[in-house]
Protein backbone atom coordinates (compact mmCIF):
# COMPACT_ATOMS: atom_id res chain seq x y z
CA UNK A 1 0.00 0.00 0.00
CA UNK A 2 0.95 3.09 -1.01
CA UNK A 3 0.78 5.55 2.03
CA UNK A 4 2.84 5.72 5.11
CA UNK A 5 1.54 2.94 7.51
CA UNK A 6 1.37 5.52 10.11
CA UNK A 7 -1.48 7.20 8.67
CA UNK A 8 -3.28 3.57 7.65
CA UNK A 9 -2.80 2.49 11.10
CA UNK A 10 -4.78 5.73 12.66
CA UNK A 11 -7.38 5.38 9.51
CA UNK A 12 -7.40 1.99 10.15
CA UNK A 13 -8.82 2.31 14.33
CA UNK A 14 -11.13 5.30 13.41
CA UNK A 15 -12.66 2.88 11.37
CA UNK A 16 -13.54 -0.11 13.63
CA UNK A 17 -13.97 2.30 16.15
CA UNK A 18 -16.71 4.09 13.99
CA UNK A 19 -18.01 0.43 12.69
CA UNK A 20 -17.88 -0.79 16.28
CA UNK A 21 -20.59 2.21 17.57
CA UNK A 22 -23.04 1.67 14.58
CA UNK A 23 -25.45 -1.49 14.09
CA UNK A 24 -23.74 -4.65 13.14
CA UNK A 25 -22.78 -4.53 9.26
CA UNK A 26 -24.07 -7.60 7.98
CA UNK A 27 -26.73 -7.27 5.76
CA UNK A 28 -28.73 -10.26 6.52
CA UNK A 29 -31.32 -10.09 9.22
CA UNK A 30 -30.42 -13.27 10.59
CA UNK A 31 -27.34 -12.65 12.22
CA UNK A 32 -26.78 -14.90 15.41
CA UNK A 33 -26.51 -13.88 19.30
CA UNK A 34 -23.64 -11.46 20.00
CA UNK A 35 -22.54 -13.79 23.69
CA UNK A 36 -18.61 -13.18 23.92
CA UNK A 37 -18.44 -15.42 26.82
CA UNK A 38 -16.23 -18.38 26.33
CA UNK A 39 -18.92 -20.69 27.97
CA UNK A 40 -21.64 -19.75 25.87
CA UNK A 41 -23.89 -23.24 25.73
CA UNK A 42 -24.05 -24.65 22.79
CA UNK A 43 -23.82 -28.08 20.85
CA UNK A 44 -20.35 -27.29 20.61
CA UNK A 45 -19.64 -27.57 24.00
CA UNK A 46 -20.38 -31.08 25.24
CA UNK A 47 -18.71 -33.31 22.51
CA UNK A 48 -14.83 -32.58 21.64
CA UNK A 49 -15.65 -34.05 18.03
CA UNK A 50 -18.96 -33.31 16.93
CA UNK A 51 -21.41 -34.93 14.90
CA UNK A 52 -25.27 -33.58 14.70
CA UNK A 53 -27.80 -34.53 12.78
CA UNK A 54 -30.36 -31.67 11.83
CA UNK A 55 -32.70 -30.19 10.55
CA UNK A 56 -36.06 -29.78 9.48
CA UNK A 57 -38.68 -30.78 6.34
CA UNK A 58 -38.48 -27.02 5.58
CA UNK A 59 -35.67 -24.32 7.14
CA UNK A 60 -37.96 -22.04 8.31
CA UNK A 61 -40.26 -24.97 9.42
CA UNK A 62 -39.93 -24.84 13.49
CA UNK A 63 -43.18 -27.27 14.00
CA UNK A 64 -41.76 -29.71 11.54
CA UNK A 65 -39.77 -32.66 12.91
CA UNK A 66 -36.24 -33.51 12.57
CA UNK A 67 -35.18 -35.94 10.53
CA UNK A 68 -32.30 -38.78 10.67
CA UNK A 69 -29.64 -38.31 7.68
CA UNK A 70 -28.61 -41.51 6.05
CA UNK A 71 -25.17 -42.66 5.42
CA UNK A 72 -23.30 -40.14 3.79
CA UNK A 73 -21.23 -41.21 0.31
CA UNK A 74 -18.04 -39.98 0.01
CA UNK A 75 -17.20 -37.59 -2.43
CA UNK A 76 -16.55 -39.04 -5.76
CA UNK A 77 -14.76 -36.15 -7.63
CA UNK A 78 -10.91 -36.56 -7.95
CA UNK A 79 -8.90 -34.28 -5.95
CA UNK A 80 -7.91 -32.79 -3.07
CA UNK A 81 -7.55 -30.14 -1.18
CA UNK A 82 -4.31 -27.41 -1.87
CA UNK A 83 -3.25 -24.68 0.24
CA UNK A 84 -2.38 -21.71 -0.90
CA UNK A 85 -1.82 -17.97 -0.36
CA UNK A 86 -3.28 -16.08 -2.91
CA UNK A 87 -2.41 -12.55 -1.68
CA UNK A 88 1.44 -11.82 -0.82
CA UNK A 89 3.99 -9.21 -1.19
CA UNK A 90 7.75 -9.64 -1.88
CA UNK A 91 10.98 -7.90 -1.11
CA UNK A 92 12.51 -5.90 -4.61
CA UNK A 93 8.45 -5.95 -6.18
CA UNK A 94 6.26 -4.48 -3.72
CA UNK A 95 7.29 -0.76 -2.15
CA UNK A 96 5.98 -1.72 1.23
CA UNK A 97 8.04 -4.92 2.70
CA UNK A 98 10.40 -6.03 5.32
CA UNK A 99 13.76 -6.32 3.74
CA UNK A 100 12.98 -10.74 4.76
CA UNK A 101 10.50 -11.05 2.17
CA UNK A 102 12.96 -12.66 -0.22
CA UNK A 103 11.05 -14.93 -2.81
CA UNK A 104 13.01 -17.92 -1.62
CA UNK A 105 12.12 -16.86 2.23
CA UNK A 106 8.74 -16.75 1.61
CA UNK A 107 9.07 -20.10 0.41
CA UNK A 108 10.77 -21.66 3.08
CA UNK A 109 7.55 -20.25 5.39
CA UNK A 110 5.31 -20.86 3.52
CA UNK A 111 6.10 -25.17 3.23
CA UNK A 112 6.36 -24.91 7.08
CA UNK A 113 3.07 -23.71 7.54
CA UNK A 114 1.91 -26.32 4.88
CA UNK A 115 1.05 -24.50 2.10
CA UNK A 116 1.10 -26.11 -1.70
CA UNK A 117 1.02 -22.85 -3.26
CA UNK A 118 2.06 -18.76 -3.23
CA UNK A 119 0.55 -16.35 -5.53
CA UNK A 120 2.77 -12.55 -5.08
CA UNK A 121 0.72 -9.91 -6.23
CA UNK A 122 3.28 -6.97 -5.78
CA UNK A 123 1.91 -3.36 -6.39
CA UNK A 124 1.58 -2.02 -9.59
CA UNK A 125 5.15 -0.50 -9.75
CA UNK A 126 3.72 3.21 -9.56
CA UNK A 127 7.38 4.32 -8.75
CA UNK A 128 8.31 3.17 -11.67
CA UNK A 129 11.46 1.33 -11.83
CA UNK A 130 12.43 1.49 -8.40
CA UNK A 131 10.63 -0.51 -5.38
CA UNK A 132 13.25 0.99 -2.96
CA UNK A 133 10.75 3.75 -2.42
CA UNK A 134 7.56 5.16 -1.44
CA UNK A 135 8.18 8.67 -3.28
CA UNK A 136 6.63 8.98 -6.41
CA UNK A 137 8.47 10.14 -9.74
CA UNK A 138 6.29 11.04 -12.61
CA UNK A 139 9.04 10.50 -14.79
CA UNK A 140 8.85 6.79 -13.86
CA UNK A 141 5.34 5.91 -14.18
CA UNK A 142 3.57 3.11 -15.68
CA UNK A 143 6.90 1.92 -17.25
CA UNK A 144 6.87 -1.39 -15.00
CA UNK A 145 8.41 -3.78 -14.19
CA UNK A 146 5.30 -5.42 -13.09
CA UNK A 147 6.24 -8.81 -12.88
CA UNK A 148 9.39 -8.56 -11.47
CA UNK A 149 10.18 -12.05 -9.99
CA UNK A 150 8.73 -13.86 -12.88
CA UNK A 151 11.85 -16.06 -13.56
CA UNK A 152 12.71 -16.38 -10.34
CA UNK A 153 9.38 -17.61 -9.61
CA UNK A 154 9.79 -20.17 -11.74
CA UNK A 155 12.39 -21.28 -10.55
CA UNK A 156 11.29 -21.73 -6.88
CA UNK A 157 8.70 -24.15 -8.16
CA UNK A 158 9.11 -27.68 -8.11
CA UNK A 159 6.65 -30.94 -7.79
CA UNK A 160 5.97 -30.49 -4.30
CA UNK A 161 5.54 -26.24 -4.48
CA UNK A 162 4.00 -23.68 -6.71
CA UNK A 163 5.03 -19.99 -6.64
CA UNK A 164 3.53 -17.77 -9.51
CA UNK A 165 4.24 -13.91 -9.90
CA UNK A 166 0.91 -11.93 -9.71
CA UNK A 167 0.66 -8.45 -9.49
CA UNK A 168 -1.69 -6.08 -7.23
CA UNK A 169 -2.69 -3.12 -9.56
CA UNK A 170 -2.59 -0.25 -6.99
CA UNK A 171 -4.18 2.94 -8.25
CA UNK A 172 -4.68 5.86 -6.24
CA UNK A 173 -6.93 9.07 -5.36
CA UNK A 174 -5.23 11.77 -3.99
CA UNK A 175 -8.48 12.14 -2.18
CA UNK A 176 -7.62 9.29 0.39
CA UNK A 177 -11.55 9.70 1.06
CA UNK A 178 -12.57 8.45 -2.31
CA UNK A 179 -12.32 4.84 -3.10
CA UNK A 180 -10.33 3.13 -5.75
CA UNK A 181 -9.46 -0.39 -5.38
CA UNK A 182 -6.55 -2.87 -5.44
CA UNK A 183 -6.70 -5.46 -8.19
CA UNK A 184 -5.34 -8.91 -7.79
CA UNK A 185 -3.89 -10.32 -11.00
CA UNK A 186 -3.72 -14.03 -11.59
CA UNK A 187 -2.19 -15.20 -14.86
CA UNK A 188 -4.13 -17.50 -16.12
CA UNK A 189 -1.43 -19.61 -17.88
CA UNK A 190 2.29 -19.56 -17.28
CA UNK A 191 3.26 -20.55 -20.99
CA UNK A 192 1.81 -17.85 -23.03
CA UNK A 193 2.06 -15.07 -20.41
CA UNK A 194 3.37 -11.48 -20.91
CA UNK A 195 5.18 -11.00 -17.61
CA UNK A 196 6.81 -7.40 -19.47
CA UNK A 197 3.51 -5.95 -19.69
CA UNK A 198 3.51 -2.09 -18.00
CA UNK A 199 0.77 -1.14 -16.18
CA UNK A 200 -1.20 2.23 -16.28
CA UNK A 201 -1.93 3.17 -12.50
CA UNK A 202 -0.80 6.96 -12.51
CA UNK A 203 -1.02 9.88 -12.34
CA UNK A 204 -3.32 9.51 -9.16
CA UNK A 205 -6.89 10.10 -9.46
CA UNK A 206 -6.19 9.56 -13.34
CA UNK A 207 -6.94 5.39 -13.10
CA UNK A 208 -9.65 4.09 -11.92
CA UNK A 209 -10.68 0.62 -10.26
CA UNK A 210 -12.55 -0.51 -13.19
CA UNK A 211 -9.94 0.99 -15.39
CA UNK A 212 -7.34 -1.24 -13.62
CA UNK A 213 -9.61 -4.28 -13.75
CA UNK A 214 -9.99 -3.46 -16.89
CA UNK A 215 -6.23 -3.95 -17.84
CA UNK A 216 -5.84 -7.19 -15.71
CA UNK A 217 -8.75 -9.01 -17.63
CA UNK A 218 -6.54 -7.43 -20.89
CA UNK A 219 -2.77 -9.15 -20.18
CA UNK A 220 -5.19 -12.72 -19.34
CA UNK A 221 -5.74 -12.63 -15.67
CA UNK A 222 -7.75 -13.94 -13.60
CA UNK A 223 -9.12 -10.76 -11.60
CA UNK A 224 -10.03 -10.17 -8.16
CA UNK A 225 -11.23 -7.29 -6.17
CA UNK A 226 -9.03 -7.38 -3.14
CA UNK A 227 -10.13 -5.76 0.31
CA UNK A 228 -13.25 -4.27 -1.62
CA UNK A 229 -14.51 -2.15 1.73
CA UNK A 230 -11.41 -1.02 3.41
CA UNK A 231 -10.53 -1.05 6.23
CA UNK A 232 -9.96 2.48 4.50
CA UNK A 233 -11.53 4.69 1.57
CA UNK A 234 -8.47 4.85 -0.55
CA UNK A 235 -8.15 1.02 -0.93
CA UNK A 236 -11.67 0.34 -1.03
CA UNK A 237 -13.31 -0.38 -4.67
CA UNK A 238 -15.04 2.07 -6.57
CA UNK A 239 -17.19 -0.30 -8.17
CA UNK A 240 -16.91 1.38 -11.46
CA UNK A 241 -16.48 -2.16 -13.63
CA UNK A 242 -18.48 -5.19 -12.39
CA UNK A 243 -16.50 -7.67 -14.59
CA UNK A 244 -14.08 -8.99 -12.16
CA UNK A 245 -14.26 -12.95 -11.78
CA UNK A 246 -13.47 -13.26 -7.67
CA UNK A 247 -14.07 -10.68 -4.91
CA UNK A 248 -11.76 -11.39 -1.64
CA UNK A 249 -13.65 -12.20 0.85
CA UNK A 250 -11.50 -12.50 3.72
CA UNK A 251 -7.98 -10.67 3.83
CA UNK A 252 -5.52 -11.65 6.26
CA UNK A 253 -5.60 -7.80 8.11
CA UNK A 254 -7.35 -7.75 11.57
CA UNK A 255 -8.48 -11.27 10.87
CA UNK A 256 -12.14 -11.62 9.42
CA UNK A 257 -13.58 -8.39 10.53
CA UNK A 258 -16.73 -6.32 9.55
CA UNK A 259 -15.02 -5.37 6.33
CA UNK A 260 -14.85 -8.93 4.96
CA UNK A 261 -18.31 -9.55 6.12
CA UNK A 262 -19.60 -6.39 3.93
CA UNK A 263 -17.04 -8.37 1.16
CA UNK A 264 -18.78 -11.40 1.87
CA UNK A 265 -22.39 -9.62 1.22
CA UNK A 266 -21.04 -8.12 -2.70
CA UNK A 267 -20.00 -11.51 -3.39
CA UNK A 268 -23.47 -13.05 -2.19
CA UNK A 269 -25.14 -11.07 -3.85
CA UNK A 270 -23.37 -11.40 -7.13
CA UNK A 271 -24.39 -15.12 -7.05
CA UNK A 272 -28.05 -14.31 -6.01
CA UNK A 273 -27.88 -11.85 -9.21
CA UNK A 274 -26.52 -14.65 -11.22
CA UNK A 275 -22.91 -13.88 -11.39
CA UNK A 276 -20.86 -16.79 -10.72
CA UNK A 277 -18.19 -14.85 -8.85
CA UNK A 278 -15.45 -16.75 -6.79
CA UNK A 279 -15.13 -15.99 -3.56
CA UNK A 280 -11.20 -15.83 -2.50
CA UNK A 281 -8.78 -15.21 0.35
CA UNK A 282 -5.87 -14.11 1.34
CA UNK A 283 -3.15 -12.92 4.00
CA UNK A 284 -2.08 -9.36 2.55
CA UNK A 285 1.66 -11.07 4.00
CA UNK A 286 4.28 -8.06 3.68
CA UNK A 287 6.52 -9.23 6.30
CA UNK A 288 6.89 -12.90 6.05
CA UNK A 289 8.30 -13.54 9.13
CA UNK A 290 5.17 -12.04 11.02
CA UNK A 291 3.99 -15.09 13.78
CA UNK A 292 0.62 -16.24 14.01
CA UNK A 293 -1.57 -14.98 14.95
CA UNK A 294 0.16 -11.09 13.44
CA UNK A 295 -0.99 -7.79 14.74
CA UNK A 296 -3.94 -5.41 12.91
CA UNK A 297 -1.58 -4.57 9.73
CA UNK A 298 1.20 -7.34 10.00
CA UNK A 299 -0.75 -10.64 8.68
CA UNK A 300 1.16 -14.06 8.78
CA UNK A 301 1.49 -15.77 5.07
CA UNK A 302 -1.19 -18.39 5.31
CA UNK A 303 -3.80 -16.68 7.47
CA UNK A 304 -6.23 -17.21 6.10
CA UNK A 305 -5.53 -20.09 3.81
CA UNK A 306 -7.57 -20.15 0.65
CA UNK A 307 -7.90 -24.33 -0.17
CA UNK A 308 -8.82 -24.96 -3.98
CA UNK A 309 -9.58 -28.39 -4.87
CA UNK A 310 -8.04 -29.81 -7.75
CA UNK A 311 -6.39 -33.21 -9.12
CA UNK A 312 -2.69 -32.44 -8.91
CA UNK A 313 -0.29 -29.28 -7.94
CA UNK A 314 -0.90 -28.15 -11.23
CA UNK A 315 -1.72 -24.40 -12.34
CA UNK A 316 -3.79 -25.13 -14.84
CA UNK A 317 -5.88 -26.90 -12.53
CA UNK A 318 -5.78 -24.73 -10.24
CA UNK A 319 -7.03 -21.80 -12.14
CA UNK A 320 -9.74 -24.04 -13.64
CA UNK A 321 -11.14 -24.64 -10.40
CA UNK A 322 -11.19 -20.87 -9.70
CA UNK A 323 -13.11 -20.37 -12.70
CA UNK A 324 -15.49 -22.97 -11.11
CA UNK A 325 -15.31 -21.54 -7.69
CA UNK A 326 -13.95 -24.58 -5.68
CA UNK A 327 -13.02 -23.08 -3.41
CA UNK A 328 -12.87 -22.39 0.42
CA UNK A 329 -11.29 -20.11 2.67
CA UNK A 330 -10.46 -20.39 6.16
CA UNK A 331 -7.79 -19.85 9.41
CA UNK A 332 -8.40 -22.32 11.26
CA UNK A 333 -6.04 -25.31 9.61
CA UNK A 334 -8.92 -26.84 8.10
CA UNK A 335 -10.96 -25.91 4.77
CA UNK A 336 -14.61 -25.73 5.27
CA UNK A 337 -16.38 -28.02 3.31
CA UNK A 338 -20.00 -28.36 2.06
CA UNK A 339 -21.52 -31.05 -0.10
CA UNK A 340 -24.61 -32.10 -1.27
CA UNK A 341 -26.14 -35.54 -0.88
CA UNK A 342 -29.24 -37.13 -2.08
CA UNK A 343 -32.30 -38.65 -0.04
CA UNK A 344 -30.45 -41.87 0.00
CA UNK A 345 -26.82 -40.18 1.24
CA UNK A 346 -25.79 -40.64 -2.56
CA UNK A 347 -23.25 -37.68 -3.12
CA UNK A 348 -24.30 -35.03 -5.65
CA UNK A 349 -22.28 -31.75 -5.20
CA UNK A 350 -19.93 -30.28 -3.77
CA UNK A 351 -18.56 -26.45 -3.16
CA UNK A 352 -18.28 -25.24 -7.20
CA UNK A 353 -20.68 -27.56 -8.55
CA UNK A 354 -24.58 -27.11 -9.84
CA UNK A 355 -27.33 -29.94 -8.81
CA UNK A 356 -31.04 -30.72 -9.65
CA UNK A 357 -32.69 -28.87 -7.26
CA UNK A 358 -35.20 -31.81 -6.40
CA UNK A 359 -32.88 -33.88 -5.80
CA UNK A 360 -31.23 -31.78 -3.52
CA UNK A 361 -31.80 -33.30 0.18
CA UNK A 362 -28.86 -33.23 2.34
CA UNK A 363 -26.34 -30.43 2.96
CA UNK A 364 -22.93 -31.66 5.09
CA UNK A 365 -20.77 -29.04 6.52
CA UNK A 366 -17.60 -30.55 7.75
CA UNK A 367 -14.38 -28.57 9.01
CA UNK A 368 -12.36 -27.98 12.52
CA UNK A 369 -11.71 -25.15 14.42
CA UNK A 370 -7.85 -25.00 15.56
CA UNK A 371 -7.76 -24.09 19.45
CA UNK A 372 -8.07 -20.47 20.23
CA UNK A 373 -5.98 -18.26 22.78
CA UNK A 374 -8.22 -17.39 25.89
CA UNK A 375 -8.86 -14.31 24.88
CA UNK A 376 -10.01 -15.07 21.37
CA UNK A 377 -12.59 -17.23 22.23
CA UNK A 378 -15.52 -15.77 21.20
CA UNK A 379 -18.61 -18.38 20.30
CA UNK A 380 -17.98 -19.23 16.74
CA UNK A 381 -21.47 -19.86 15.39
CA UNK A 382 -21.54 -21.92 11.85
CA UNK A 383 -24.12 -21.34 10.05
CA UNK A 384 -25.77 -22.36 6.58
CA UNK A 385 -26.97 -19.66 4.21
CA UNK A 386 -29.47 -19.90 0.90
CA UNK A 387 -29.24 -17.15 -1.16
CA UNK A 388 -32.36 -17.05 -3.79
CA UNK A 389 -32.23 -15.94 -7.26
CA UNK A 390 -32.98 -11.52 -7.40
CA UNK A 391 -33.10 -12.06 -3.45
CA UNK A 392 -30.24 -8.42 -2.75
CA UNK A 393 -31.07 -5.11 -2.59
CA UNK A 394 -27.99 -4.10 -4.79
CA UNK A 395 -26.67 -0.72 -3.93
CA UNK A 396 -23.14 -0.55 -4.98
CA UNK A 397 -22.74 2.18 -7.37
CA UNK A 398 -19.76 4.11 -9.15
CA UNK A 399 -17.30 5.89 -6.77
CA UNK A 400 -19.40 5.53 -3.73
CA UNK A 401 -18.64 2.93 -0.52
CA UNK A 402 -22.11 1.30 0.11
CA UNK A 403 -22.46 -1.77 0.29
CA UNK A 404 -25.51 -4.45 -1.11
CA UNK A 405 -28.62 -5.85 0.96
CA UNK A 406 -28.35 -9.51 -0.12
CA UNK A 407 -31.72 -11.30 1.31
CA UNK A 408 -29.69 -14.40 3.19
CA UNK A 409 -31.81 -17.38 4.59
CA UNK A 410 -30.14 -18.90 7.85
CA UNK A 411 -31.03 -23.08 7.19
CA UNK A 412 -29.07 -23.97 10.04
CA UNK A 413 -27.14 -21.98 13.26
CA UNK A 414 -24.70 -24.15 15.54
CA UNK A 415 -22.01 -23.17 18.13
CA UNK A 416 -19.18 -24.56 17.15
CA UNK A 417 -16.58 -24.51 20.43
CA UNK A 418 -12.89 -24.11 20.62
CA UNK A 419 -10.71 -27.21 19.62
CA UNK A 420 -13.44 -29.58 18.04
CA UNK A 421 -14.48 -31.13 14.42
CA UNK A 422 -17.63 -31.65 13.29
CA UNK A 423 -19.56 -32.87 10.74
CA UNK A 424 -23.03 -31.77 10.55
CA UNK A 425 -26.02 -32.63 8.15
CA UNK A 426 -28.71 -30.07 7.27
CA UNK A 427 -32.58 -31.51 5.66
CA UNK A 428 -32.75 -29.14 2.55
CA UNK A 429 -35.61 -28.54 0.24
CA UNK A 430 -33.91 -25.95 -2.84
CA UNK A 431 -35.54 -24.59 -5.52
CA UNK A 432 -34.18 -23.18 -8.83
CA UNK A 433 -31.75 -20.71 -8.93
CA UNK A 434 -30.90 -21.38 -5.40
CA UNK A 435 -27.34 -21.09 -4.06
CA UNK A 436 -26.59 -22.34 -0.36
CA UNK A 437 -23.14 -21.64 1.71
CA UNK A 438 -21.04 -22.12 5.07
CA UNK A 439 -20.19 -19.48 7.20
CA UNK A 440 -17.93 -20.28 10.17
CA UNK A 441 -17.62 -16.36 12.35
CA UNK A 442 -18.48 -14.90 15.36
CA UNK A 443 -20.76 -11.91 15.21
CA UNK A 444 -19.07 -8.77 17.74
CA UNK A 445 -16.82 -7.04 14.84
CA UNK A 446 -13.58 -6.63 16.45
CA UNK A 447 -9.68 -6.51 15.43
CA UNK A 448 -7.88 -9.72 15.20
CA UNK A 449 -10.91 -12.15 14.74
CA UNK A 450 -9.36 -15.61 14.13
CA UNK A 451 -11.31 -19.17 14.03
CA UNK A 452 -13.43 -17.99 10.88
CA UNK A 453 -14.05 -19.79 7.23
CA UNK A 454 -16.12 -18.61 4.43
CA UNK A 455 -17.03 -21.61 1.59
CA UNK A 456 -17.86 -20.79 -2.40
CA UNK A 457 -21.59 -21.98 -3.33
CA UNK A 458 -23.31 -24.52 -4.07
CA UNK A 459 -25.65 -23.96 -7.13
CA UNK A 460 -29.67 -25.25 -7.66
CA UNK A 461 -30.96 -25.64 -11.20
Amino acid sequence: MHSPRLRLTALFFAALALAACSSEPKASPDAGPSDTSADAPGPGDAPNTLDVARDTKGANDTDAQPLNPPSFAERTRPGRWLRGDFHVHSVGASNDTGPESLPARIKEVAIARGLDLVVLTDHSNSTGSDATTRDEDPDLFNQGPEFTHWELTRTLSDENFLMVQGNELSPVNPNTSLPTGHIGCFPRTLNDFDPDVAFIDRPQGDVSGGSALQQALDVGCFAIINHPFGPTNWISYDWTALNYDGIEVFNGGAGFNQFDRLAVDAWACDIANGKRTTAMGGSDNHRVDIVPPGTVLDPPLAHPTTFVWAEALDWPQVIASLERGRVTISDTGSPLELDVHAADGAWLAMIGDSIDAPQARWGRIRGALHALPVHHRNVRHLRLYRIRAGACEDLREPNRIVAPKPNLELLHDEIIASDSSFDIAVHLELAPGDAIFALLAHDIPSLLHYGAAVSNAVHAH
